[in-house]
């Protein structure tokens, strides 16, 4: 286990879980490789090339309208992996922990948002923190199980 979380002491976090059924290296495939978050989660408008991810790697990528730059901080593949972003507004911390149950996945996921957005409007980020995950989670169990997400949040 590793020792990296989200910022526990940040005024906007949120949590999120959900079992796919779907075996855990077919799931950690998808979260490990950032360059294919596009093709499954509506939230991800674009991903910078990466490459083979590691601890340290560094990735650019849009979502919610910010562009965010991350750096992978803990990596036990195929179970955790966790990373730090910054955009003009926020300084993020993100985990995903998987453990296999039987034939399925459970994926937990955290984020943690400080700065200028998490202080001056910390229950509207508490929100958007929330929804992004859960609907993360959705769009990931969609991909995994084989089913095309029934909402999109990617412009038409």
């Amino acid at each position: 286990m590793s020792l990296f979380d989200i910022d526990l002491t940040a005024r906007a976090k949120a949590r999120a879980s959900i079992v796919i059924s779907a075996p855990r290296d077919a799931v950690w495939a998808l979260i490990a490789d950032p360059e294919t978050w596009p093709n499954w989660n509506g939230g991800v408008e674009w991903v910078g090339a990466v490459g083979h991810v590691t601890v340290g790697t560094r990735f650019e990528w849009r979502a919610g309208g910010m562009t965010i730059r991350s750096t992978v901080q803990a990596l036990d593949a195929p179970g955790f992996i966790g990373w730090t972003g910054a955009s003009t507004v926020i300084s993020a911390r993100r985990v995903w922990c998987l453990t296999a149950e039987g034939a399925s996945t459970r994926v937990e996921t955290a984020e943690s948002f400080r700065g200028a957005y998490a202080t001056f409007l910390p229950g509207h980020a508490r929100r958007t923190i929330q929804s992004a995950l859960e609907q993360g989670l959705v769009d990931l169990k969609s991909e995994c199980e084989g089913r095309r997400p029934r909402l999109s949040r990617r412009a038409a």
